[in-house]
């Protein structure tokens, strides 16, 4: 089994990475100085990411496969014949998943995550050759907060200051409509005060404008008087997809400080644990497959009845975690309702192969 999850691995790896250069080649080789090199780069920092994505699958596949075989053999009826119950014949495999299941969590928060990271920025920056190191800065920032609504193109941190590029604020009254709109060429925090430069400001109810025109002269520097914490702007605009355990788990109490939404990182953070275990159950789903009388004639439609509860089960996994993300249900609900839902299924083909 284990022998086949690599092969199956491998296989997904290479057939999936070749359609993804077909569809991102073009892009790559666009930038200045592009070459082998970008590519080699670029299958560097994908590869790992469907390796990931694929590891689960990968793993049921495998499982049928060998499970079919032992059943076609009748070695499966043999074991059966000689006192072993379902739950023993499964226990080496269950073993291999239990290993896969660790390598997965390891490998992802070692390589992927850092490897995810990179290629965000790479693609972000039209796969740039040389490209420097990616520094502090997020890019499309959007906060609400007391009646305020920040954007701003990006925010870099440099040496304690926080500087914001092309902002623009909307106060908003009782009513949730707009009176106010101030937009500044930068907006810089130092020493807890926020100050926005080359800012115009329009009334909406005086229809008045402080700064009439586009003339950069006849625009000001005033204060801006937010409670807006400058580390909300960061944490708000990171992905947690493509972060750290510790950064997720800091991203989290930044938000919570200043009681904001965490639905898409509780859900992400505790996704991290839930797709590696989705390997554990993997052996249950795929046990239909090794069990009935080989020469019965349906050992086809086992094998693919286990496969496609396992495709079941990445389809709903995938759903809910959308779902979580979205606030629209639980966080723990999104990441491991599958798992517990298709533990309970796989444990009652297992007791309906044993009776």
């Amino acid at each position: 089994m284990a022998t086949r999850f690599v092969g199956f691995l491998v296989f997904f790896v290479i057939l999936l990475q070749m359609l993804d250069l077909l569809n991102n080649s073009t892009e790559i080789y666009a930038a200045d100085g592009a070459g082998t090199d970008s590519i080699i780069k670029y299958i560097s920092l994908r590869a790992p990411q469907i390796a990931s994505q694929f590891t689960p699958f990968a793993a049921l596949l495998s499982i049928v496969f060998t499970l079919s075989a032992l059943n076609q053999r009748s070695e499966i009826t043999i074991m059966r014949s000689a006192g072993m119950s379902a739950q023993r014949v499964l226990f080496p495999i269950s073993f291999v998943c239990l290993v896969i299941a660790a390598t997965h969590f390891v490998f992802h928060e070692a390589a992927v995550v850092q490897a995810s990271e990179e290629l965000a920025y790479w693609e972000a920056n039209d796969y740039a050759v040389n490209l420097p190191p990616q520094s502090a800065t997020r890019t499309n920032i959007r906060y609400a907060q007391d009646g305020e609504f920040l954007r701003a193109t990006s925010a870099a941190r440099t040496d304690g200051v926080i500087q914001l590029r092309r902002v623009k604020i909307y106060d908003f009254d009782a009513n949730g409509l707009a009176e106010r709109v101030t937009e500044a060429n930068f907006a810089i925090f130092k020493e807890n005060q926020w100050l926005l430069f080359g800012a115009r400001t329009f009334g909406v109810g005086q229809m008045q404008d402080t700064a009439p025109g586009t003339d950069l002269a006849a625009r000001r520097d005033i204060p801006w008087d937010s409670n807006i914490d400058p580390n909300i702007l960061f944490a708000v605009s990171l992905n947690p997809d493509r972060t750290s355990l510790g950064g997720i788990m800091r991203q989290i109490s930044d938000l919570r400080r200043n009681s904001a939404d965490v639905s898409l990182e509780m859900t992400s953070l505790l996704s991290r644990f839930s797709k590696p275990l989705s390997t554990l159950i993997m052996p249950l789903l795929g046990a239909i497959a090794g069990y009935g009388v080989a020469r019965s004639g349906a050992q086809l439609l086992r094998a693919t009845s286990g496969a496609a509860l396992g495709f079941g089960y990445f389809v709903l996994e995938n759903l809910l975690l959308a779902l979580g993300k979205l606030g629209a249900i639980p966080a723990v609900i999104g990441a491991f309702f599958p798992f517990a839902l298709f533990l309970v299924v796989g444990f009652s083909i297992l007791l309906a192969m044993e009776n």
